[in-house]
């Protein structure tokens, strides 16, 4: 029997994945979308981004129960019920899984289950759980495996508790007293998210600063809600060791007493997943890191072969990923595609309060000597926020001193993730200060801020 033949073959079906196989197919090729996991969506939607953040909105209703007395509600004794809430993040993700399934069906992808591998420059093997294999031809192939938790050799999770980001959307129950070894993008998530169901969290972090990609104004004012959520944070402090003692964990870090904890979880980065591929087979060698080097239009070293998301050095982001999925196989359809502006591509860290970012840093722009000037506005200032029990935080700008260019922004604050998506399209758009300030924004709305912020830059703030 000949081998099933396609356009592009398609590994791993996360949110670079499977926007690479919607869109080529939208372009009119022939696609196959390999996923070794039992479901499509990839860390993402499994294991990341979706129940997490389902997790982090219960913890938001949670803290609103708790204090509903304050805003004229006589809610009388409150409680939760942590399976009931574990039951409505996996009930989101189990959606969002059938709307993949649904839009796979519709776009004509034909969807394998099992681990693919290179067997070729243009020749691909998916070998399913029970070990039986099928060959598939394709012009094209795209990687997509994204990254996976990073482990420590001398303190590994186990599932248990020690725990990773992948066990810990599952955890039984809220812990009285949770270390979190990382105090990074998803360390304050988690921090955040059970500081405020109740558990007593200390994060150690190895550097001078949580959240070290992010400005340092911004880090400090998100420090200062954070350490009011049950949460201390230890920067500059090295872990030593872990070890599970079945009813707790010993945490040992360098200078100081090992301590009890009932749980807890690493938070150590990730790695990219190229390993198992076959690259070496075709000549595609890893660099630094296990990540692959790919030229502007997301071509490795074989120029039919294409790698897009958390295996290539770009930043390791959902939207990332399928913004360069868009376009790696735009370039495969001969279109000709605009170039991603990086500077534009927002971060989003989805703690409590929000912090959300585009652009340089402040420090980049002194180590850079960059000439910059910086504008903010406080949440406090505004009525929509103060409704809203939203005060907290701001939004700064930093900005080319002559012709007013937006160079960064940098929000903390409730909707920081929301109001970010403003400032990143201002910036694909070459939009300066100026016409921010001049662009009219409904009242009363937090997005006032915005404007509010742009007004500040010009020496011009309004309500402050």
């Amino acid at each position: 029997m000949a081998n099933k033949s396609y356009d592009l073959v398609v590994i791993g079906a996360g949110p670079g994945g499977e926007v690479g196989a919607i869109k080529a197919a939208q372009l009119g090729l022939k696609v196959a979308l390999i996923e070794k996991r039992k479901h499509l969506g990839g860390t993402c939607l499994n294991v990341g981004c979706i129940p997490t953040k389902a997790l982090l909105q219960s913890a938001k209703t949670w803290d609103k129960l708790q204090h509903a007395e304050k805003d004229g509600f006589s809610v009388g004794k409150v409680a939760y019920d942590w399976n009931k809430i574990l039951g409505k993040k996996d009930k989101i993700v189990n959606q969002m899984r059938k709307g993949l399934q649904f839009l796979m069906k519709k776009n004509k992808v034909d969807v394998y289950q099992g681990v693919g591998s290179i067997t070729g420059r243009n020749s691909v093997q998916v070998t399913d759980e029970n070990g039986k294999k099928e060959a598939l031809d394709t012009k094209f192939i795209l990687l997509a495996t994204g990254s996976k938790v990073k482990e420590l050799p001398f303190a590994q999770s186990n599932g248990k508790n020690i725990m990773s980001s992948d066990h810990v959307l599952s955890i039984e129950s809220v812990p009285k007293t949770l270390a979190i070894v990382g105090g990074g993008v998803v360390g304050m998530e988690f921090a955040s998210l059970f500081g405020r169901m109740g558990s007593k969290v200390t994060v150690i972090e190895f550097l001078p600063n949580i959240l070290p990609s992010e400005d340092e104004e911004t880090v400090k004012e998100a420090t200062k809600w954070y350490k009011k959520q049950n949460i201390s944070i230890e920067t500059s402090t090295k872990l030593t060791g872990v070890s599970d003692n079945k009813d707790h964990c010993v945490v040992s870090v360098e200078g100081k007493e090992d301590r009890k904890f009932d749980k807890v979880l690493m938070s150590v980065g990730r790695v990219p997943v190229t390993d198992g591929l076959g690259l070496e087979k075709i000549g595609i060698r890893t660099e630094k890191g296990g990540f692959l080097k790919v030229n502007e239009k997301y071509q490795t070293a074989v120029p039919n072969i294409y790698a897009i998301g958390d295996i290539i050095p770009t930043a390791a982001l959902a939207h990332t990923a399928s913004a360069e999925a868009g376009k790696a196989v735009a370039w495969m359809a001969n279109q000709n595609p605009r170039p991603i502006n990086y500077d534009a591509n927002p971060g989003a860290i989805y703690s409590w309060p929000e912090v959300a970012s585009i652009g340089i840093t402040e420090q980049k722009a002194k180590a850079e000597s960059i000439a910059y000037k910086t504008a903010k506005f406080p949440f406090s200032a505004l009525a929509k926020a103060n409704i809203e029990g939203a005060t907290m935080g701001f939004i700064k700008i930093i900005f080319e001193p002559k012709y007013k260019e937006i160079l960064g922004v940098h929000i903390c604050g409730a909707t920081a993730t929301e109001l970010i998506a403003e400032f990143a399209l201002g910036k694909v758009l070459e939009t300066t200060v100026d016409e921010i300030a001049e662009t009219i924004h409904p009242h009363p709305t937090i997005s006032e801020t915005v404007m509010e912020a742009a007004h500040a830059a010009l020496g011009e703030a309004i309500h402050m």
